[in-house]
């Protein structure tokens, strides 16, 4: 009998995780050098985790391991998730998910729970708290046309409550 569903050993997807975490604090070290705010990489990663609202390191990287999205169909109204918009690290509530004309692409709607400044500029802000953006069925950034892009990316799914 065969199936339809890939064989992943939980190890993988446990690698690809603490690998996905390392590699949003990477990017957060080089953000913050460009800012001239230097920073060890622990300390980064010891940022990237408080940021997603974990007390540190370690406690991201285990929940990580048993809350990552591996499809669309993992997500749903009213869960809490933590992921990155245009390179902010963000954390927030699902609040619609529904498909688009284009196969594999879908539209999800989130109300984050700190909005995030989307303008580049030193003059002038950009503050963002609801978000509609296009998804694949791995959760990443895509355009319209279902090619890789900029976006939301939902990295990972929450269980506390903002509050907590």
């Amino acid at each position: 009998m065969t199936s339809n569903t890939l064989n992943i050993s939980r190890a993988d997807i446990e690698t690809d995780a603490t690998e996905q975490f390392k590699a949003q604090a990477k990017r957060l070290r080089k953000a913050l050098a460009a800012r001239d705010v230097s920073i060890s990489h622990t300390g980064s990663l010891e940022l990237l985790a408080q940021s997603h609202g974990f007390r540190d390191w370690n406690t991201a990287v285990a929940m990580a391991r048993r809350n990552i999205p591996t499809s669309v169909s993992d997500l749903g109204i009213g869960k809490r998730f933590a992921g990155s918009y245009l390179g902010h690290a963000v954390t927030g509530l699902i609040r619609s998910v529904t498909a688009t004309p284009t196969p594999g692409v879908f539209r999800v709607e989130v109300h984050l729970d700190e909005p995030v400044d989307v303008v580049e500029s030193k003059r002038f802000s950009g503050f963002r708290q609801r978000i509609a953006s296009r998804i694949n069925e791995h959760c990443e950034p895509v355009l319209t046309n279902g090619m890789a892009g900029p976006g939301l990316s939902i990295d990972l799914l929450l269980r506390e409550s903002p509050d907590a």
